[in-house]
Order: C-alpha cells, then sequence, then structure tokens
C-alpha cells in the first residue's frame, strides 16, 4: 500500500505533567521549559506559547489543514508506532 506523506505541523500541547510526544526519540517524554534536546532536533517548527512545542515532519495527510493537533502524547505514540510497524513511518 502506498500512502502519500507530506510535511505536517504537529501540535504537541503538553500534559499537565509537562509530557509531550517525541518523533524523534519515538517516545512519551518531559519537556524542559527551555526545550532542551528540542533546540538541535531537526523537527523543531515553534513552540505553542508555553503550551508545548510545535514539530515539522512527514506524516499522512492530517484531517485539519492547519496541521496535526496532538492532547494525548500517550495515543499520539501508538498511532506513530502503528504507522511505523506498517512500514508508512520511519523510526526515529
Amino acid at each position: 500500500m502506498s500512502v502519500n506523506l507530506e510535511n505536517v505541523n504537529h501540535f504537541n500541547y503538553a500534559t499537565k505533567s509537562g509530557k509531550v510526544f517525541c518523533k524523534r526519540q519515538n517516545r512519551v517524554r518531559k519537556i524542559a521549559p527551555e526545550y532542551k534536546d528540542c533546540d538541535k532536533c531537526p523537527y523543531l517548527f515553534g513552540s505553542l506559547q508555553g503550551q508545548g512545542v510545535e514539530c515539522m515532519w512527514k506524516d499522512i495527510k492530517p484531517d485539519s489543514p492547519f496541521g496535526h493537533y496532538v492532547y494525548d502524547p500517550q495515543e499520539e505514540c501508538l498511532r506513530v508506532s502503528e504507522l511505523i510497524d506498517e512500514g508508512i513511518l520511519k523510526k526515529g
């Protein structure tokens, strides 16, 4: 099955404990207030005004024309892991 991928802005809203899904590390992790580690990430696209982080990477086309909104990092981790297992997305 061939799936067209495109650059998608992922709006990763942090949980109350400050965790988001990290595509590069393929896991849910806590983000530092200054986005330590994120500043060197090739996927970094911006901040969410202290509410999380924006990441741009190739993904399946989202329902929203603005990007993919992530409110549950565990759910996003599962979604991305399934796409990796299916060979649609690359890990990392």
